[in-house]
């Protein structure tokens, strides 16, 4: 028995298909026996007399029914031709789904039978009775994989799925995975360039693709990823932080004269350089969120994890002198743009010649906190990393510090 592949086929697996000689094509495909046809549900009928359309799918022996979410009356269904009559109300929408549940269940049991994969019902289960979508479609599976799973995300991690999505649908509005060459990478990481895009953002998109092709060689949609002869990786920056002499002068300045708003800023500014909270955990610390004036526990805004985090005298002073309502902010924090904003005129202010933004904070408290106390593990710990190598960026900044003041050395020698 040979088997055809029909034009729909190509449509959706794309160029695969031609990877396939014309005598593998035409010879004996082994491997699953399937059988499906729509039938009606007569026995479960309901009260305005119709019945339910089910995909009948019948797979190595295993039977199992889909919904199609369609209900007729019986007098519409023409079994044999598997179709409704024209006479059917809404009679074009209902055979066009009819044809959808069909040609998908076919070739998802062709592909596998190509592929020589013995069919798991999880994978036609997750196709027919999931969300439907475009399985194929790069930007339709990105979306399709928040929506099921993203309470399993960090939040920070949807943002950037998102973000990383809506990039690709303003390159390309439809784009599928057996689309992706090198070559479509190279005009892809192009016209991130050409949005303004650095090194190191072009990486994260690249890194956040390939995150998807892995989950879609896990569901078969293609067989091995497309870009693995692509080299892209991101630069080191030049991480900016402050030095414990320059929080110093932050904190005379703090206590003499300033503007209302400089001094908010500064105020929560200084709090998360001697916590490392990023900012929006700082701009979402409830007092209910403070224990004794000693320590915070809260639920981290990008992993989702409740944290302890120790107070040390100098953040001690800066949190507010009366605790008010538990629910309320312990401080009011501006939006990201205006802190940053203020913080360039507060550094201005102080002499210190760095660009700085909120997020220097975080590394301000890493860096001083490493070189104080030698202890990466504890450091960890303390900024909430889950893996130790996040936290060693830092120990190599320490490292690139101490080689620059041997460097000053030699250069008088």
């Amino acid at each position: 028995m040979a088997y055809i592949l029909k034009p729909v086929l190509f449509n959706v697996y794309g160029d695969y298909f031609h990877k396939i000689s014309t005598k593998n094509l035409t010879e004996k495909l082994p491997m699953n026996t399937t059988h499906f046809k729509v039938i009606l549900r007569t026995d479960t009928t309901k009260k305005d007399g119709t019945s339910s359309l089910c995909l009948y799918a019948n797979i190595n022996g295993v039977r199992k029914n889909y919904s199609l979410h369609k209900s007729i009356l019986s007098k519409y269904w023409n079994e044999p031709k598997q179709e409704v009559s024209a006479t059917c109300p809404d009679w074009n929408i209902i055979n066009s789904t009819i044809q959808d549940y069909l040609n998908k269940a076919k070739e998802f049991a062709l592909y596998a039978n190509i592929e020589r994969r013995t069919i798991k019902l999880t994978e036609l289960d997750d196709l027919l009775r999931g969300i439907q979508y475009d399985r194929n479609n790069i930007i339709a599976f990105i979306a399709n994989d928040i929506a099921q799973f993203g309470s399993k995300f960090a939040p920070g991690t949807i943002a950037v799925y998102a973000t990383q999505a809506n990039k690709l649908k303003g390159f390309r509005e439809n784009i599928s995975f057996q689309e992706l060459t090198p070559l479509v990478w190279r005009q892809y990481e192009n016209y991130l360039v050409n949005l303004g895009n650095n090194q190191n953002t072009v990486f994260k998109a690249f890194r956040t693709l390939r995150v998807f092709i892995n989950r879609a060689i896990e569901q078969g949609i293609i067989k091995e990823n497309p870009l693995k002869s692509v080299k892209c990786k991101g630069i080191d920056g030049q991480m900016q932080f402050l030095t414990m002499n320059e929080l110093e002068t932050l904190e005379m300045i703090y206590q003499g004269f300033m503007t209302p708003d400089l001094k908010r800023v500064l105020q929560y500014f200084l709090f998360a350089c001697y916590t490392g909270l990023r900012y929006s955990d700082t701009r979402d610390l409830k007092f209910a969120n403070i224990f004794e004036r000693s320590y915070i526990e809260m639920k981290i805004f990008k992993t989702s994890i409740i944290e302890r985090i120790p107070l040390s005298d100098r953040a001690k002073l800066l949190l507010p002198a009366t605790k008010s309502l538990p629910a309320l902010p312990v401080f009011r924090v501006y939006c990201n743009q205006v802190t940053n904003r203020h913080l360039k005129s507060i550094m201005k202010y102080a002499g210190i010649n760095k660009k700085i933004s909120f997020h220097c904070a975080r590394h301000s408290f890493a860096t001083i906190t490493l070189g104080l106390s030698n202890d990466i593990a504890a450091v960890q710990k303390l900024l909430g990393h889950t893996k130790i190598e996040t936290t060693q960026i830092y120990a190599r900044v320490l490292d690139n510090q101490k080689q620059a003041a041997i460097d000053k050395w030699n250069a008088v020698s």
